[in-house]
């Protein structure tokens, strides 16, 4: 239908009327592109187990090394150290990521070189290694259905040649 000259059509759907809600602004800091930057080169640093009691009880870290006296480096300690080279030291963040990083590196290198040393005197002092009980359980497993077949595999070959050495007339009783 059409409106007399000089009305305005008014719509009444719900959607036309909400007004948007107040949001609070988004909280950024610093470190998140520097965060982001670091996981996306390094993503299985998500997956490492961590210790989250703080050993020394100080809140406000210094951080003019990688380490936090924890004996322990995580992604958020080379992130923060990153950071303080940036802030304090006035280098680049491309700079100071690969000082950060390189530090890292060598961190846990000495990680896994005294990880494999501990195995070695381990084994030497007569220590086993256990085996993860999935995959032990997993092999027992296997290997009992690979006697069970054995023995099928061995009764068919027996039946079968039993029926090539009967006489045509005498077929012996055997299960199919």
């Amino acid at each position: 239908r059409t409106l007399p000259k000089g009305c305005v059509a008014v719509s009444h759907q719900k959607a036309r009327l909400r007004t948007k809600g107040n949001r609070p602004p988004k909280i950024v800091f610093p470190e998140d592109r520097l965060r982001r930057e670091f996981y996306k080169n390094h993503p299985f640093e998500t997956h490492r187990p961590r210790i989250l009691m703080e050993l020394t009880g100080k809140t406000n870290q210094d951080w003019k090394q990688l380490t936090d006296g924890t004996g322990q480096v995580t992604g958020e300690n080379v992130i923060r150290y990153q950071y303080y080279l940036m802030q304090d030291k006035g280098m680049t963040k491309e700079a100071a990521y690969a000082q950060a990083t390189q530090e890292f590196y060598a961190f846990r290198a000495r990680e896994d070189a005294e990880r494999k040393t501990a195995q070695q005197e381990a084994r030497f002092y007569g220590a086993r290694m256990l085996e993860k009980p999935f995959s032990a359980r997993m092999l027992r497993l296997e290997e009992r259905e690979i006697h069970r077949s054995t023995k099928v595999f061995i009764a068919r070959a027996q039946e079968q040649q039993i029926r090539e050495t009967a006489p045509d007339g005498l077929q012996p009783n055997v299960r199919k």
